[in-house]
């Protein structure tokens, strides 16, 4: 399992900079407090509960990676690094949601055209 080798081995540091995929999620959460009402009428006012209270906790927590972050990548290579890692950390978002997609959208097996090569960053990170 590649990604339990990469958690494993990963720095602490490299590991807060991965959180770096959560710039947006304050105006992510607020999207979806602002539409999900209309589209899904019958989800409880407390169903929403989670998102509002992300809101605040989400910049909070994105202000402390940003200034691990900020702190950490001081050279190029490691700014390289978090990039290489970031993207890796999207990988896995993305075919988390493929496989959802495939499971309940589309009825069929997930994971079905997983590979050992590199998608998308140039770097092997296990």
């Amino acid at each position: 399992m590649p990604i339990l080798i990469f958690a494993r081995r990963a720095c602490w540091q490299e590991a807060a900079c991965s959180s770096l995929t959560e710039l947006f999620a304050p105006q992510i959460h607020q999207s979806r407090l602002d539409s999900w009402p209309q589209h899904y009428p019958w989800i409880k006012e407390e169903g929403y509960f989670y998102f509002r209270s992300r809101l605040s906790q989400a910049n909070r927590d994105v202000e402390h990676g940003l200034a691990l972050a900020k702190a950490y990548c001081d050279s190029a290579e490691k700014q390289n690094r978090m990039l290489e890692i970031l993207q890796f950390k999207l990988d896995i978002l993305w075919s988390m949601l493929d496989a959802m997609t495939m499971a309940y959208a589309l009825q069929r097996p997930p994971y079905h055209t997983v590979t050992d090569k590199a998608a998308w960053h140039t770097t092997r990170l296990v």
